[in-house]
C-alpha cells in the first residue's frame, strides 16, 4: 500500500507543532506497507550537546514497538519559521535503508513533494 504523502507530512507537522519542549525543533513521521503512520521527535539534551537522537529513530522505534513489519515512506520536519522539509542525515539514510522504506521525502518544492530512495541518498554504498 503507498501511503498519500500529504497524509504523512501532515501527521509529521501535528506531532512537530504539539511538542512543547522548548529545544526540540524536529519530528519525523513513517508510514507503514499496511497503512499505518508512526511519529516520533528528535530527543536533545539540554546539558550535552552532542548527545541526541534524531527524530527518524524514534519513529521507526515507535512502529517497530507496534509491529510493524515493513515501511513505505518517512518524512522529517523542522521548526524554524514554520515546518519545512528536512532531508536525513547520513546515520538516519542507513537506517531508513537498513529498514527497507521505499521513499524519503527530502524536499517539497511548488510543484510538489521531492522524494527518493535510500540507495539513491547513499549512492557510494
Amino acid at each position: 500500500m503507498s501511503t498519500d504523502l500529504s497524509k504523512l507530512v501532515e501527521a509529521c507537522r501535528t506531532a512537530l507543532m504539539a511538542n512543547q519542549h522548548p529545544t526540540v525543533r524536529v519530528a519525523a513521521a513513517v508510514s507503514t506497507t499496511d497503512g499505518r503512520i508512526h511519529t516520533g521527535l528528535q530527543v536533545r539534551s539540554t546539558t550535552c550537546g552532542h548527545c541526541s537522537v534524531c527524530a527518524e529513530p524514534v519513529a521507526i522505534g515507535t512502529a517497530l514497538a507496534d509491529g510493524v513489519s515493513g515501511f513505505d515512506a518517512c518524512v522529517a520536519l523542522r521548526l524554524r519559521d514554520a515546518p519545512e522539509v528536512l532531508s536525513p542525515c547520513g546515520a538516519c539514510r542507513e537506517i531508513l535503508r537498513d529498514h527497507g522504506f521505499s521513499r524519503v521525502i527530502v524536499a517539497q518544492t511548488d510543484a510538489g513533494f521531492v522524494t527518493a530512495t535510500p540507495d539513491e541518498l547513499l549512492p557510494w554504498s
